[in-house]
């Protein structure tokens, strides 16, 4: 399909393959809507309702969605490197296997989001919430987590390799066996993290809250690893 038609208020817009290329459809009712493997390059979709939407392999390369409205959305498989997200709501959205390498998710609420095994290589999720989202086998090398929230989160066997977390709260975060070298997490919170296993070659680990949490080595410290 070309061209999509976007349906009116309560109404679904189905527009699999859509070419959308720099449309602008801000503020637009997305609701529910199908836009499978849409291309959306460069489109300005600024606080748009996509709320359970399926964009499941849409391009959304520089794509601009900041405050868009995206809980429950399917994004798995989509490609936004570069896209803008910066303040949207992605609570429970499948971002499993996307890339967003350079993405800004800065302040974006991705609670509960499944992130397994995206690409989030130097993306910005400064001040993310990531409570209890499942980031299992994501690559966040070079990312900036600054003051995130990854409560609960599974982080196992994730790449945060010279990624920037400082400040950031991973109390009672999975990180099994994930990679953390030279990684800055400098006055981080891990109270009852899990860390058996992990990497943390060459990691800065200044002022950080331990309380019960499990080291690489598997023993539990409150001092540091």
């Amino acid at each position: 399909m070309s061209s999509c038609k976007v349906a009116p208020k309560n109404a679904w817009t189905v527009c699999p393959r859509a070419h959308l290329a720099g449309r602008n459809l801000a503020r637009a009712d997305l609701r529910n809507a199908n836009l499978t493997g849409a291309d959306l390059t460069g489109a300005n979709l600024t606080r748009a309702d996509l709320a359970t939407a399926n964009l499941m392999h849409a391009k959304l390369s520089r794509t601009r969605l900041g405050g868009a409205n995206l809980a429950f959305a399917n994004l798995a498989g989509s490609a936004s490197p570069g896209a803008h997200f910066s303040g949207a709501t992605m609570t429970g959205a499948n971002l499993s296997g996307a890339r967003l390498s350079r993405a800004d998710l800065t302040g974006v609420n991705l609670s509960g989001a499944s992130i397994t095994g995206a690409n989030l290589t130097h993306a910005n999720l400064t001040h993310a919430n990531l409570s209890g989202a499942n980031l299992a086998g994501a690559n966040l090398a070079g990312s900036n987590l600054t003051d995130a929230n990854l409560v609960g989160a599974n982080v196992s066997r994730a790449n945060l390799t010279g990624a920037t977390l400082s400040y950031a709260t991973l109390s009672g975060a999975y990180l099994l066996g994930t990679t953390l070298a030279g990684a800055n997490l400098r006055g981080a919170i891990l109270l009852g993290a899990d860390l058996s296993r992990a990497n943390l070659a060459g990691a800065k680990l200044g002022n950080i809250a331990w309380f019960d949490t499990i080291c690489p080595n598997g023993r539990k410290t409150k001092s540091g690893c």
